[in-house]
């Protein structure tokens, strides 16, 4: 299996993980621990068969304006044009290279069963199981036995996880069955020997869909299938991960976060490690069903991430009515908010708080008002400092919310605020991906708003000394130099990030040496200028542009 030269898997360390993934040498934070050409499973979600690659993963935009404008801009949408697949016309490739690839990694064996015209789009997990099903009857002996080694993995391989899922989610749990077996009827109803195969085929299912990794883009945020690998998928969690999964379309890479030493067992984060400690366990206790033993959790609450800015006795007077409200209609969901033990009624308030954040944060239909008064709430408190969950996640949500609205000014304002105070604190490693997308968007709002359509924008930086054009290369800059040690230049992003460095490289007239030097003179000023901000006022003004920033 490809990629087990720096690796290796064996039995964890900790207690009932069963196997783990170990680094068979050193690796120095942002090297490069595992790469994965395309992870052993690799689907489409059903709604991207159409516009998205069977193989590579990469999206063709069907709307010509979005063709047009993405092509302007270099990005891969506005390039790539997808075919359909000429026998089933189900699945689309942007090449023929593609094309042959994903016939000989399992599309002749679903293409088939997608043909009939009459027949439903099936479910990314069917498609899933029906080539690992064409997989296992037809491929060597060495891909058969990585096919049943997934067999091996959580929950289909421990009764208890199986057990545990189907009293959290009996739903979910029918649902998987009958998938499972709908993948083995329209495979043909496949026997093999020595093999029970419906059993086979349900605990594959459980396994896919219970530790599939999503297939993402950093260019447009957008999830396009899920994948499974039994290497990457042997890495257990840890809230304080010294490796990243990164996702490169469909190459799969693992990035070290720290020093990593041969020997060490290598962790990722299963979920968002800025979150509360409580949340934190409630969440992997829900889907994975382990309490993390982690160093960062048995410490716990003296992290950042628990602490308040003010004891919870100070909440203001205000806050109160609301609060008890919250407690005496919702008291059982605020157990994961709590800090500790703790459960005095100081505590339950200011977990009745966030809870009442975290619902809004969390809405992906909010408006740009819900997140403001949200943001305001938590602010005007006292209790929240900008670093301290959920108001993160409430900046990053209203920044998407004002770029898809066009409001480019402000987006970038807060942008900033997230880039220069925010995201240093939560992800320390300056290649870490988040901070590469963001500083990817704010190069290209950069640009925007060094147009004519914002005169009040540059206006507004003048009167410090500022301007667009140098922002707009103190970014892309700063991307160029971090791009190796996250996606590498061989990715979809860094080929993006490479083109467009390149094209601006084209249209402007100072040397390389003399923009840096415009750069480091004018950086610190920036700086303080945003630091200067009041966000909350600015996400409250109105919008001094009309000219709006493509969606990244």
């Amino acid at each position: 299996m490809s990629g087990m030269h720096t690796v290796e898997i064996r039995n964890s360390a900790i207690p009932g993980a069963g196997r783990g993934l170990f680094a068979l040498r050193d690796f120095a934070p942002g090297k490069l621990v595992l790469f994965l050409e395309q992870p052993f499973v690799a689907e489409l979600e059903t709604h991207h068969m159409k516009d998205t690659c069977g193989n590579c993963f990469q999206r063709g935009a069907s709307d010509e304006a979005e063709r047009a404008q993405a092509a302007s801009m270099g990005l891969p949408n506005g390039l790539i044009t997808i075919r359909h697949c000429t026998r089933c016309y189900r699945v689309g490739y942007c090449s023929k290279a593609c094309q042959v690839k994903a016939w000989n990694r399992g599309h002749k064996y679903e293409c088939p069963v997608l043909a009939p015209k009459t027949r439903p789009n099936l479910p990314v997990g069917v498609r899933a199981l029906i080539k690992l099903l064409g997989r296992l009857g037809n491929g060597s002996a060495a891909e058969r036995k990585h096919i049943l080694d997934i067999l091996e993995f959580r929950p289909a391989a421990d009764n208890q996880h199986m057990e545990k899922l189907r009293q959290h989610d009996q739903q979910k749990f029918d649902d998987y069955n009958m998938l499972a077996h709908s993948a083995w009827a329209y495979a043909g109803k496949q026997v093999f020997e020595g093999l029970d195969i419906q059993v086979v085929c349900r605990k594959l299912m459980f396994n896919l869909m219970h530790n599939a990794f999503q297939i993402s883009s950093p260019i447009d945020a957008a999830e396009y299938g899920i994948g499974f690998d039994p290497i990457i998928c042997s890495a257990n969690h840890s809230c304080d991960p010294n490796v990243i999964r990164i996702s490169n379309q469909p190459s799969t890479l693992l990035r070290a976060l720290k020093p990593i030493k041969k020997g060490d067992e290598i962790f990722m984060a299963y979920t968002s490690t800025s979150n509360p400690c409580g949340m934190r366990q409630a969440e992997l206790e829900e889907t994975y069903f382990f309490t993390c033993q982690c160093s960062k959790c048995k410490k716990c609450p003296v992290f950042p991430e628990d602490t308040f800015a003010k004891p919870a006795h100070e909440l203001p007077e205000s806050y109160l009515k609301s609060a008890d409200s919250i407690i005496k209609s919702n008291r059982k969901d605020l157990q994961k908010y709590l800090i500790g033990i703790d459960e005095s009624q100081a505590q339950l308030r200011l977990a009745a708080i966030q809870e009442l954040a975290f619902s809004v944060a969390n809405d992906g239909d909010a408006t740009s008002l819900e997140l403001r008064s949200m943001l305001k709430t938590c602010m005007h408190s006292g209790m929240w400092t900008w670093t301290r969950q959920l108001v993160p996640r409430l900046c990053r949500r209203l920044f998407a919310v004002y770029m898809e609205s066009q409001s480019t000014y402000k987006s970038f304002r807060l942008g900033c605020k997230l880039h220069f105070d925010i995201y240093p604190v939560l992800h320390p490693q300056p290649f870490h991906p988040e901070r590469l997308i963001m500083i990817f968007n704010l190069a290209m709002m950069a640009s925007f708003l060094g147009g004519p359509m914002y005169a009040q924008a540059r206006k507004e930086l003048a009167q410090h000394k500022l301007d667009f054009r140098v922002i707009f290369w103190g970014f892309i800059l700063e991307l160029r130099d971090r791009v190796p040690r996250a996606y590498g230049w061989d990715s979809p992003f860094g080929q993006v990030v490479k083109r467009y460095y390149e094209n601006a490289r084209n249209r402007e007239t100072r040397t390389e040496s003399e923009v840096k030097s415009e750069v480091e003179a004018a950086w610190p000023a920036f700086e303080t200028f945003i630091k200067s901000l009041d966000i909350i006022s600015v996400c409250g003004s109105a919008e001094v542009g009309a000219l709006g920033c493509i969606v990244m």
